[in-house]
C-alpha cells in the first residue's frame, strides 16, 4: 500500500470519529448546573460539536489539497534547485589611436643629387644642388608642376629651381603657389680652338685646327686670320663649311655646321695658304664663328698662339 493511500484512509477514519464525538453525552451524565432540567422538559443541546466538525473538515480539506498537489512527504528529500542561466558581459575593446604629426607646408627630398638652377629648365644656369638625405621646404612651383622653387642649399640667402623627377613630396602641395618662370636666358655662344698640325701641298702650307662648339649656339660659318709674327704676313680664309684636308688630296670631312657639343676641323685653305715653310715661327690664328652663313647673325671670336 502506498503512502498516499494510507493518508486517505486515515483522513476518512478521522471524519467518522469526529462525527461520533459530536453526539456523545456529557461526561458522567451530570445534569446542568443547578440540578434543574431545562424549560419545557427538553434535553439540553449537545456540546458545540458543529464548530469542532467544521474545524476538522477545514483541516481535512487542506490535507486533501496538499495530497492532491503531490506535495512530498516529510520523508522525501526536497527537489534539487533549478539551474539558473546567468549572462556575463564581455569587455568592450577600445582601439588605440596613434597620432602622427603633420608637417605644416610642403617639403621635398630627392633620390639622387639634383641640380638647382636659376629657372625651371636646363637652359638656366646652375647655382646649387640638392643632395640625397636633405629635406627642404617648397615655396613655389612652375605652371607644369615639373619644377619646385626652393631655398638654394648652397646659398640660403637665394632661391633656385629643382627638377621634380627625383623629388618625393611631403605635405600640403595644394597650397603651393604657382610662380611665373624668369625669362629664358639668351643662349651663350662659345667654342674652343686647338692647333693640330701643319699640312703642305706643292710648296704651299696650311694649318689644321680643331673647333669644338661648347656653347648653346649652332655655328654656320667661320673666318680665320693667320698671322706670322716673324714675317708680318697675314692670310685669311672664310667658308660656310667646316672642311678638313690632310694634304693635296680631297677633303676628308665636310660639316655644314657645328651644333652645340659637336667638334669639327677647319683651316686656312685656298686663299689662306702660305707659300713658304713657317716652321718655328711665332704664329697667331684668330677665328670668328657666326650663327648664319656668310658671317651673319650672332658671332664670337677667339685667338690662339702656336709654333708650327
Amino acid at each position: 500500500m502506498s503512502a498516499k493511500s494510507s493518508r486517505i484512509i486515515c483522513v476518512f477514519a478521522l471524519i467518522a470519529f469526529v462525527q461520533a464525538a459530536c453526539y456523545l453525552p456529557p461526561v458522567g451524565g451530570q445534569p446542568p448546573v443547578g440540578g434543574q432540567p431545562p424549560v419545557g422538559g427538553q434535553p439540553p443541546p449537545p456540546a458545540d460539536g458543529t464548530a469542532m466538525m467544521q474545524t476538522a473538515i477545514a483541516q481535512l480539506a487542506a490535507t486533501l489539497t496538499q495530497a492532491a498537489g503531490g506535495a512530498p512527504g516529510p520523508s522525501q528529500p526536497p527537489p534539487p534547485p533549478e539551474a539558473t542561466m546567468t549572462s556575463t558581459s564581455l569587455p568592450t575593446l577600445i582601439p588605440t589611436i596613434t597620432l602622427t604629426p603633420t608637417l605644416e607646408g610642403a617639403f621635398i627630398s630627392v633620390s639622387t643629387e639634383t641640380k638647382c638652377r636659376t629657372g625651371p629648365g636646363k637652359v638656366y644656369d646652375q647655382v646649387g644642388g640638392l643632395v640625397v638625405g636633405k629635406t627642404v621646404e617648397v615655396f613655389g612651383r612652375d605652371p607644369s608642376s615639373q619644377f619646385y622653387y626652393i631655398r638654394n642649399p648652397n646659398n640660403p640667402a637665394s632661391y633656385c629651381w629643382v627638377w621634380a623627377n627625383y623629388a618625393t613630396p611631403v605635405g600640403n602641395f595644394a597650397a603651393v603657389p604657382v610662380f611665373t618662370p624668369p625669362p629664358t636666358p639668351t643662349p651663350a655662344p662659345g667654342f674652343a680652338v686647338a692647333y693640330l698640325q701643319t699640312v703642305s701641298c706643292a710648296g704651299m702650307y696650311a694649318f689644321r685646327f680643331q673647333l669644338t662648339n661648347n656653347g648653346s649656339v649652332t655655328w654656320q660659318s667661320y673666318k680665320v686670320d693667320v698671322t706670322d709674327s716673324n714675317t708680318a704676313q697675314t692670310k685669311t680664309f672664310t667658308s660656310d663649311f667646316f672642311t678638313d684636308y690632310t694634304g693635296c688630296g680631297p677633303f676628308v670631312n665636310d660639316l655644314q655646321d657645328l651644333e652645340p657639343g659637336e667638334p669639327g676641323v677647319a683651316g686656312n685653305w685656298a686663299s689662306g695658304l702660305f707659300n713658304y715653310n713657317p716652321a718655328g715661327h711665332n704664329m697667331t690664328a684668330t677665328f670668328t664663328l657666326c650663327s648664319q652663313n656668310s658671317l651673319a647673325g650672332q658671332c664670337a671670336t677667339k685667338s690662339i698662339s702656336f709654333t708650327p
